[in-house]
């Protein structure tokens, strides 16, 4: 069963092995851990290293 016991929902994350509980987790992971490329918020030039936090950002950006 491993780990977690039943691991059938678990993700593995290809480049370093982590385990993370879901694609969304895993996406978000990937993201911050192995982009180099930053998001970049054409306004105002503010970096950030997932596009779900530009896109928060953005929110209040003007």
């Amino acid at each position: 069963m491993g780990l977690f016991g039943s691991s059938s929902n678990k993700l593995k994350c290809k480049k370093c092995g982590t385990i993370l509980s879901d694609s969304d987790r895993l996406k978000k992971h990937q993201e911050k851990a192995h982009n180099k490329k930053k998001e970049k918020c054409r306004v105002c030039g503010t970096e950030f290293d997932t596009s779900d936090d530009l896109r928060k950002h953005k929110k209040n950006c003007k």
